[in-house]
């Protein structure tokens, strides 16, 4: 799936006919190392928000951006170790590089090789030690860039305007408080909170990001009679930017108190005509940053419970290629044995006379299927 996407942003790049302050072309493979490092730097310290790429066999813009290609064994061709050795060798400041991924996509026949640089905020990257190669020089403590399609020169650095937006960037200084506020929550060691004695948090250098906590009430849910004790607890988290709400999620306590998480979603699946449902958190949307926050950093996730009945997943597409997944599956997923911790969920539902369409043995079995998914 990421090979298509690149193939296809390339060809899209390359359809353009032009370069821009996101990518490169380069007939052939570097031949002086300096020359490859500043153009690495001019693409990493770009303003564009989104990965950039260096595009190997294609000509210049102004000789058509032609497709050559590359041969196989062609001159100072590198593959991915060889330019993460390469960065990897480099004296960077803060000991931060940019962070690569080689492809090699074939367009019309030909080979072309993309070196893709990750948007991170690392920005400003620079060097602290000269490194040079022939009559190149990347001089120690200048800043490069890109802008539209021209890089700095190699013997310049950036307008101090530029380099300003790039420390801005680096610190999330150019996002919106609601930005900021997703950002700030993935720094949990950052803040003041201490839930469950008090009713707020703040993060300890911008004060002025809050949240605010509500008092909380009995509920159930299937998840619940995972833990030991099948006491859950709801309540409400107001986040601010000074006194702006920004959001509202819910947040529970689980086991008792013992633990606290935010309120997960629930996802669907249609197997042989009948619904089913699991609990999920996807760790780019609010409740699964939330989650981040409340569980510091994912290091406290199962309190007294031997099975953890939520699952999680980085994006959307993972979700929903996991549960793609689970239909082409459906035979193995039946075949599964439940564990005796979500034999024990149901017989305590049954018990209690709690019934709810999300049943704790699909759920287990979700769990199961998503530890052995390749």
């Amino acid at each position: 799936m990421v090979q298509m996407n690149v193939e296809t942003e390339i060809f899209d790049l390359i359809a353009s006919k032009r370069e821009g302050d996101f990518w490169d072309f380069k007939q052939e493979p570097h031949e002086n190392k300096a020359s490859l490092l500043h153009d690495i730097l001019c693409l990493s310290n770009s303003l564009h928000r989104g990965n950039r790429f260096l595009i190997y066999g294609v000509t210049d813009p102004k000789d058509g951006a032609e497709i050559v290609g590359l041969e196989q064994k062609q001159v100072n061709r590198k593959t991915q170790v060889q330019f993460v050795d390469f960065l990897r060798s480099k004296s960077f400041a803060g000991d931060c590089r940019p962070e690569i991924e080689f492809h090699t996509v074939e367009i019309d026949g030909k080979e072309i090789d993309v070196l893709m640089i990750y948007d991170n905020p690392n920005k400003p990257y620079y060097l602290t030690e000269d490194y040079k190669d022939k009559d190149k020089i990347v001089r120690a403590n200048s800043i490069y860039t890109r802008t539209n399609d021209t890089n700095t020169p190699i013997d310049k650095c950036a307008d101090i305007g530029v380099i300003e937006k790039m420390w801005r960037q680096r610190f999330r200084l150019d996002l919106s408080p609601l930005e900021r506020m997703k950002f700030l929550l993935r720094q949990p060691h950052e803040w003041f909170k201490d839930i469950g004695n008090k009713s707020y948090a703040y993060h300890l250098d911008f004060p002025e990001f809050r949240i605010e906590f509500s008092e909380v009430h009995e509920f159930w849910e299937t998840f619940s009679f995972f833990f030991t004790n099948e006491k859950s607890y709801l309540g409400n988290a107001a986040f601010k930017y000074n006194s702006t709400i920004l959001f509202e999620l819910e947040y529970m306590y689980c086991d008792e108190m013992r633990i606290e998480l935010s309120l997960p979603k629930t996802a669907s699946l249609r197997l042989k005509n009948d619904e089913n449902w699991f609990y999920y958190y996807n760790l780019e949307e609010l409740e699964g940053i939330f989650l981040y926050f409340l569980t510091n950093g994912l290091t406290h996730l199962h309190s007294r419970c031997r099975v953890f009945p939520f699952v999680l997943f980085d994006n959307d597409k993972q979700l929903e290629k996991f549960k793609e997944y689970i239909v082409v599956n459906e035979n193995v997923l039946n075949e599964i044995k439940p564990s005796i911790f979500a034999e024990l969920a149901m017989d305590k539902m049954n018990k209690q006379g709690k019934y709810t369409e999300i049943d704790p043995i699909f759920i287990d079995k979700i769990i199961q299927m998503k530890k052995g998914w390749p």
